[in-house]
């Protein structure tokens, strides 16, 4: 019996269908030259400024994050697409307000204040972001720069560090600026990873393709090198998660590419970091948390949780002010009655009680709603384009959220600009999904590398 024909998908409005398109057609003149890929470009001075702020805000290289979010936002009045402001910026903003409310309450008034002025930046340049990234070049171009300053000058330096220049901490990997914290490089190593994965999985073969597969054996090295319990945590969880859900029908050829990683970089992962990673089965109980690790750092962190958790009981509405946590533990941890060890200007090591505890609890619930209006809209999105590249893109983008979060329980992110702009690209990867799905421009990866163009909407299931 022959099989139901579907019903056509509505029409898109011409000029928009051109466009995608068009987009499309780019990538399909790509020859896989770096003058291919600049030549065949939709640039504007907004998408200029936006490149431009992700490399100083990745590379530390030149300090122009200011010039270039002026530039980025003043550069969308010669876009020619209408400007969108989707939920989670309504969130976002939202939280900037609500901290802002706090700042006459706040402990330290002018940390608060420095807070804010970042928070808003950044709030600016992902609301470029979302409006500039509207074509499948652009989003692709964004990947392939923020990929490229990444390895450039992170992992560049944190692999000179550890294994050329033997600089570490307690043989923990690092680097400088805000990666000289492990558990913070861990953690915005799963942006740039999930980046990696999805360009090692859909750029045709190339130069590219073999950059991204370097990046998909690098990158979780660079993660293992921190040994960070929490990254290791989010790694595993995602790993899986990502080989049942995309592996479905490929499991064995997934799971061989897995095993040929490993045995790439498991060599160079001291015993050092085997025997920290060991260590957190001593974290099941208060009593034995201390042997975790011999520096301590469990121990103190489990401490740290306890005064967070008596300081957010007390200010459970206003909290103690954006970026006042550190003065404020100073205060109470006496009072708590920890040790000597977790004691003085500490830091939360946790994004959650940290939002919980400087903006209060409807601080946390904006913060975890504007989370939200991005993965929800992207994973019901990512199932109605099954088997096209932007279901690919959509999965890798929700994971890469999802262990940044899950290595969130064990460090504060929260202040870190990588999650809103992870937020940023995963919500406009979202909408150009469903614009291309609408327009039935959607691409398919086909085995031979070449892309093609469909519409999920004509097979039946989809």
């Amino acid at each position: 019996m022959a099989s139901p024909v579907a019903p056509a998908a509505p029409a898109a409005p011409a000029g928009r269908a051109a466009r995608l398109r068009s987009a499309a057609a780019l990538g399909e003149h790509d020859d896989g030259t770096i003058r291919s890929l600049f030549k065949n470009g939709n640039w504007s001075l907004s998408f200029v400024g936006v490149l431009a702020y992700v490399y100083a805000a990745v590379t530390y290289g030149l300090p122009i994050v200011g010039p270039s979010v002026v530039i980025a936002l003043l550069g969308l009045a010669f876009e020619r697409t209408h400007i969108v402001v989707p939920p989670f910026l309504f969130m976002f903003a939202l939280y900037v307000a609500w901290a802002a409310a706090g700042y006459s309450t706040s402990l330290m008034q002018k940390e608060t204040w420095d807070q804010l002025v970042v928070l808003a930046k950044v709030f600016v340049i992902s609301f470029v972001i979302v409006n500039v990234t509207r074509d499948a070049w652009r989003v692709r171009m964004f990947v392939i720069f923020f990929l490229a300053c990444f390895a450039a000058y992170p992992v560049r330096g944190v692999l000179i560090n550890y294994f050329i220049v033997g600089y570490t901490w307690f043989g923990r990997a690092l680097w400088n600026f805000i990666y000289n914290n492990s558990n913070d490089l861990a953690a915005l190593t799963f942006f740039p990873l999930s980046l990696a994965i999805h360009a090692a999985i859909s750029e045709k073969p190339g130069w590219l393709k073999k950059a991204a597969l370097v990046g998909v054996a690098v990158l979780p090295l660079v993660i293992l090198l921190t040994q960070s319990r929490g990254a290791l945590i989010a790694l595993v969880v995602t790993g899986l998660i990502f080989y049942i859900v995309h592996a479905t029908g490929k499991r064995v050829k997934s799971l061989l590419w897995a095993i040929a990683v490993s045995i790439l970089i498991v060599p160079f992962v001291p015993d050092s970091a085997w025997e920290r990673f060991g260590g957190m089965t001593a974290l099941t109980s208060a009593t034995t948390v201390k042997d975790a690790d011999p520096e301590g750092s469990a121990e103190a962190r489990y401490n740290i949780w306890r005064v967070a958790r008596v300081m957010i009981s007390e200010y459970p509405v206003s909290g103690v002010g954006l970026g006042a946590y550190p003065t404020a533990h100073a205060t109470y941890a006496p009072r708590v009655g920890v040790p000597a060890a977790s004691q003085g200007f500490k830091d939360t090591h946790s994004t959650y009680l940290n939002v919980a505890a400087e903006t209060g609890v409807p601080g946390l619930v904006l913060f975890m709603a504007m989370i939200l209006t991005v993965l929800i809209p992207a994973e019901v999105t990512r199932r109605k384009v099954r088997g096209t590249q932007r279901s690919t893109q959509l999965l890798t983008l929700e994971l890469g959220v999802l262990a940044f979060l899950l290595a969130g329980i064990f460090g504060s992110f929260a202040k870190l600009s990588f999650l809103y702009i992870q937020l940023a690209i995963t919500w406009a990867v979202t909408d150009l999904a469903r614009r291309e799905r609408a327009a039935g421009t959607l691409p398919v990866a086909r085995s031979s590398g070449v892309t093609a163009v469909r519409n999920p909407r004509s097979r039946r299931g989809r």
